[in-house]
């Protein structure tokens, strides 16, 4: 038996932030995303396999990374492993709906500072 559940590795995947969705100004956690495809825990050790969300992702090194220093953070594991899908799997839809309104939000003040701008030029 582990001292650390799946829903403390999931808790702790929470502080992967997407690199490509913090660019976008709107940071969404790897969860959000919907980038978790599976949690798998072996006696203590932690495999995680993630759905990327394009085939051309180049944040591969960062993700693994990231996933390896968050988990090691948890008292109990001995040891992570990250897999991927290589983009493969992800959709919109696996986003949480927290997730989406953030989008949405952002997607709309966007769109009503360029009609302020528009309306001033």
């Amino acid at each position: 038996m582990t001292a650390f559940s799946q829903e403390d590795v999931i808790l702790r995947l929470h502080e992967v932030i997407d690199p490509c969705s913090a660019a976008t100004r709107v940071p969404l956690s790897i969860v959000e995303m919907g980038m978790i495809e599976s949690v798998e825990i072996v006696s203590r050790n932690v495999v995680v396999a993630l759905r990327m969300t394009s085939p051309l992702c180049h944040a591969l090194p960062y993700f693994q990374m990231e996933v390896e220093r968050v988990l090691a953070g948890i008292t109990g594991v001995d040891g992570v492993k990250c897999t991927f899908d290589h983009g493969g799997n992800w959709q919109p839809d696996n986003m949480t709906l927290g997730a989406k309104r953030k989008l949405a939000d952002q997607r709309e003040f966007v769109r009503s500072r360029a009609v302020k701008l528009a309306k001033t030029a």
